[in-house]
């Protein structure tokens, strides 16, 4: 049972809030790529020719990331694992394609009955096999598409369902500038758990970034959950005392309040391809799972990259709760890498 708590507090980052909770396969959330994660978990403007930046918007899916290899492994909290492996080829006169397989593993967890007897065990495991195409207009605009096939096995009770995501991108290399519109997790149960069919965790996302002329440095801000403007919350624990006449006064978010959770910042200091740095914040994270009574680093994300002969490893840490947090690596390489030059 210990195991059951953080699952079920933590898999898409919080079930406290509204956000959370209310729909089917919430993994399709979770992020796997250092590279991403490390930059608020949210990277979707992002041009730069590394095939992890595509599997969260297929519109940044170019011809030079084909032959990319791409495996990501996360150790998330308490006993919980996923990770993705990912190849992108493209394909002349029809454009570029990858293929990512994501898995999940929650662990073994203890069978009891009604009045608590150990019958067994029992385990739980998600999976979405996922496949992208992007095509480029011209040098500013690109379109792609990804299928995802999901299906979920939590002990006797299963579920498949499909989805898809779109992305748009609009770049003006002059300017080193880029925008990004990303419609996430559109789709259905193709068959539920129980009787009942659930929704997907359906999400629309804006991205805008800009990398500095005379500085290695591209800032980015992505604002998430447009598809629904209210984010707040009632907090049972939130509220204060009036000392005059005794009544409780609960503190609900203000209007401000609730549209900052609506925004994700990140940078990247990159002086050279091989050599990478990231940076992220999640307004929103921090304000779900902060206490107010201690500091935390609830909310906030660091990551880096190094090229290693033919290979790019990245890692990041992402800070959840001071119940724990998830460190991630990615190890990329490229298919050309390895063939002959003439």
């Amino acid at each position: 049972m210990r195991k059951l708590v953080p699952l079920i507090l933590l898999l898409p980052f919080v079930m406290k809030a509204q956000v959370g909770g209310r729909t089917t396969f919430q993994f399709l959330n979770n992020i796997a790529s250092a590279r991403v994660a490390g930059q608020g978990s949210n990277a979707i403007a992002n041009p730069v020719a590394d095939l992890n930046f595509a599997l969260y918007n297929p519109s940044l899916l170019s011809p030079e990331m084909s032959g990319q290899i791409s495996s990501s492994v996360v150790d998330y909290v308490s006993d919980i694992r996923f990770a993705d492996l990912a190849y992108a080829q493209h394909f002349d006169s029809v454009g570029t394609f990858f293929l990512q397989l994501q898995y999940f593993d929650y662990g073994e967890f203890d069978r009891a009955n009604v009045i608590g007897i150990r019958q067994g065990t029992f385990t739980g495991n998600d999976m979405s096999v996922n496949l992208g195409y992007s095509y480029q207009l011209d040098s500013n605009w690109s379109f792609g598409a990804t299928m995802k096939v999901i299906n979920s096995v939590y002990d006797t009770w299963s579920s498949w369902g499909i989805a898809w995501d779109a992305g748009i991108t609009y770049q003006i290399p002059k300017h080193r500038m880029a925008m990004a519109l990303v419609f996430k997790n559109a789709g259905f149960q193709l068959n539920p758990y129980a009787e009942q069919r659930e929704n997907l965790p359906f999400e629309i996302q804006l991205g805008f970034s800009n990398r500095f002329e005379h500085m290695p440095l591209r800032w980015q801000i992505t604002l998430e959950h447009l598809e629904r403007f209210d984010l707040r919350y009632t907090d049972p624990t939130n509220f204060t005392v009036n000392q005059f006449t005794g009544e409780i006064e609960e503190n609900f978010p203000s209007v401000w309040n609730n549209l900052l959770r609506h925004v994700v910042i990140g940078a990247e200091f990159a002086p050279s391809e091989s050599f990478n740095i990231q940076f992220g914040y999640s307004f929103r994270r921090r304000q779900e799972l902060n206490l107010d009574t201690r500091r935390t680093v609830a909310g906030f994300s660091v990551g880096g990259g190094i090229r290693i002969s033919k290979f790019y490893l990245h890692y990041s840490r992402n800070m959840f709760h001071i119940a724990g947090g998830a460190n991630q690596i990615t190890l990329r390489t490229s298919l050309d890498e390895f063939r002959k030059k003439p």
